[in-house]
């Protein structure tokens, strides 16, 4: 890992623990045991880190936006355990991503005082994911695989059951690896009933 890499992998960690406004370029570089001048040869200073590492979660939403696409033009009908699979991968590929999950904790510290930290909070928690399940939803009741219902509705209590797993299980666990499964087992359960819910009521 060069050092650019590392002083963006040092960074998420102590912001995630301490807040962004709680760590200087002098704490990044103590880390590394490497002077401040290294970190401003790659970055005018930490935002720009922390641009670095939002632009790496723009990246990976538009991936997931692919990946998602293409499974999804394959499917000709609601099936359960492919739902069940999506919504795991949903969790560990975005939520439980490192960096995702490091920005978020880090957001969480700061959006009770900082309006702009709140905003971006919501944006990776809620409104981007909420995004591409409301579309999958959408194709979905236009190619009537399940009934005339509201996409929003769907969206909402399939991003929910995958939300507050991860809130449970991942956010602050002691043990990560283990929270996440912890978190695929109750996505998995959910998402069972709710596809059940969808084929049987709709």
């Amino acid at each position: 890992m060069n050092h650019r890499e590392q002083f963006i992998e040092v960074a998420l960690e102590l912001f995630s623990k301490r807040g962004f406004p709680g760590v200087s370029v002098r704490d990044i570089c103590g880390e590394l045991g490497l002077k401040e001048s290294a970190l401003y040869y790659h970055f005018r200073n930490k935002e720009a880190i922390l641009d670095v590492l939002f632009q790496r979660v723009d990246d990976l939403i538009e991936r997931m936006r692919e990946r998602f696409g293409h499974a999804f033009a394959a499917a000709e009908r609601v099936q359960i355990c492919e739902m069940q699979a999506v919504a795991k991968n949903f969790l560990m590929k975005y939520y439980c991503d490192g960096n995702v999950r490091r920005l978020i904790a880090m957001l969480n510290i700061e959006r009770m005082s900082n309006p702009v930290a709140n905003g971006k909070y919501l944006r990776l928690m809620y409104e981007l994911p909420l995004e591409q399940c409301r579309n999958v939803f959408t194709e979905m009741v236009k190619r009537e695989m399940i009934g005339n219902v509201s996409p929003d509705l769907l969206a909402k209590e399939y991003l929910g059951i995958i939300t507050i797993a991860f809130d449970r299980h991942v956010t602050g666990a002691a043990d990560i690896e283990r929270g996440i499964r912890a978190a695929c087992d109750d996505v998995e359960r959910e998402i069972g009933l709710f596809c059940e819910g969808i084929i049987n009521e709709y």
